[in-house]
């Protein structure tokens, strides 16, 4: 069994609840469970993962949505099986922003669109989706 969904509304996360992410995050494989809080004050809506084993180790996330950015996400079956994705409406994608202080302008703050977290929000189960990139094969003969 798969899972498709296209994201175009998150379900609401609860500040303060516990999430794990059963196979960690790429780089931080050995923290698995963060505290997500929410801050909302009408200019900005942003989300911050803090790991619950070292809280020195803390994400920001943001709605992907609030940006035009949606999503078509595709869950194998063993992706669907870590945060047991039964139900799209329970799917909620986010966005990690890291911080580039080696910029040519200063400090400059992206979003990694390439590999959004995947939360079940109902399950409190995430896990990071990276996306592979489609390249179209140019032809050998055109110049």
């Amino acid at each position: 069994m798969s899972m498709e969904s296209r994201v175009t509304r998150q379900p609401a996360i609860q500040s303060e609840k516990i999430f794990t992410f059963p196979k960690g995050i790429p780089g931080f494989e050995e923290y698995t469970t963060f505290r997500i809080f929410h801050k909302d004050d009408g200019k900005i809506s942003a989300y911050w993962l803090e790991s619950c084993e070292s809280p020195t180790v803390t994400f920001t996330l943001v709605d992907p949505t609030a940006y035009d950015l949606n999503y078509d996400i595709y869950l194998d079956d063993s992706e669907q099986e870590v945060i047991k994705a039964e139900n799209p409406l329970h799917i909620g994608v986010f966005l990690m922003l890291k911080k580039d202080e080696q910029g040519a302008n200063g400090n400059r703050i992206s979003a990694n669109i390439g590999g959004p977290l995947v939360i079940n929000v109902q399950e409190q189960l995430g896990l990071q989706k990276v996306l592979r990139r489609r390249v179209a094969k140019r032809n050998s003969q055109e110049h």
